[in-house]
């Protein structure tokens, strides 16, 4: 099974997704945003005990993409959340 991510909400200043399926030998993903611009906030977290095992850090967040690697570790049964938002203004 490869890395692969799914997307849970996508919004205008927000955007969810799960990201599973790593195997030994993968090492990134690049994961499209569609925020249209730099995410001021970016967060990970371990969805199965299992993925505790696993690290998993951002490499670059542009304007368009996540990247994330995998820094450490090993299992292909392990996810994680991924939530990267960018400010909200209702100043016009």
């Amino acid at each position: 099974m490869a890395v692969g991510s799914a997307t849970n909400y996508q919004g205008q200043n927000l955007f969810i997704c799960t990201v599973s399926g790593w195997t030994n030998a993968e090492t990134t993903i690049t994961i499209p945003h569609g925020l249209g611009a730099v995410p001021l906030s970016a967060i990970i977290t371990p969805l199965l005990m299992s993925a505790g095992t696993l690290a998993v850090g951002f490499t670059t967040i542009d304007a368009t993409n996540i990247v994330l690697t995998k820094v450490a570790g090993t299992g292909a049964e392990t996810s994680s959340r991924v939530v990267v938002s960018r400010p909200h203004s209702i100043v016009g």
